[in-house]
């Protein structure tokens, strides 16, 4: 199954991808089957991102839009500057504020707008802090990534940005093993996964690198766990982009009232 119907993406979109453990390889396939599609394709952030592998990039400002990007023929990558001397990172970009975004977005530029709206230190597992993640008001989708990787590690600093948070979210305490059901319950959470995303939006958690016939097991736990906590997830997804998995998992018709 192809990513952009397992995720219910429309010819018109603006996804915002929050998480850890995949969103960037998220978005570059997510670009990839667009472009094919014939679609025109951009891929930006409201934090920083080092600038993907397989797009162009080009650097704009608010005064520069919408003549800089127009200039360009989709897809492409776009952000405001350079990020002096990055860390974890051979070069990273700054991008936008979400309202900035959501003018692109409705200028029609783009009919599909991805965006990378929070940061992981390249770890498998988060919780967001205070200040993210940083969502425009626009979106049509929140896609919240978590790595399977993570169950089974303890709960540290090595496998999780912000262990603390997840702490608070869920009955583990920092150090203990991840359970798929605590990945599940963060996902879950309106201080989670599902933290900032616009009431209107399609909210849906993914679940990657599911390499393993075990861990695509593991993975459908952690979504059956999320999709049991909150009537705001209609689906979730198991991915491998390592093995080319893509896997749609309905979630159970709740009764009225629940």
């Amino acid at each position: 199954m192809r990513l952009t119907d397992a995720l219910g993406v429309d010819a018109r979109a603006l996804v915002a991808f929050v998480g850890a453990g995949g969103k960037k390889t998220a978005m570059g396939q997510l670009a990839a089957e667009g472009a094919r599609e014939g679609f025109d394709v951009g891929y930006t952030t409201t934090t920083a991102m080092p600038p993907p592998p397989d797009l162009p990039l080009t650097l704009t400002v608010r005064d520069g839009y919408p003549y800089v990007i127009s200039d360009h023929d989709p897809p492409l990558a776009f952000a405001r500057e350079w990020v002096a001397d990055p860390e974890r990172a051979d070069e990273k970009v700054h991008g936008f504020d979400p309202e900035f975004l959501r003018s692109v977005y409705y200028s029609g530029v783009f009919d599909r707008l991805l965006v990378k709206a929070d940061g992981a230190r390249r770890r498998e597992f988060k919780a967001p802090g205070e200040d993210e993640p940083v969502i425009p008001s626009a979106a049509t989708h929140v896609v919240a990534v978590a790595s399977v990787a993570a169950v089974g590690e303890p709960l540290t600093t090595a496998t999780v940005h912000r262990p603390e948070r997840v702490a608070a979210l869920t009955e583990l305490d920092v150090g203990d093993t991840i359970t798929a059901d605590a990945v599940g319950a963060v996902l879950a959470h309106p201080e989670g996964g599902r933290r900032n995303a616009p009431s209107s939006a399609s909210v849906v958690p993914l679940v990657n690198k599911a390499d393993t016939e075990g861990r695509r097991a593991t993975a459908r736990k952690v979504l059956d766990h999320a999709m049991a906590q909150t009537g705001r997830f209609s689906r979730g997804v198991v991915t491998s982009f390592e093995t080319g998995v893509c896997e749609r998992v309905e979630a159970p018709v709740r009764e009225v009232g629940d």
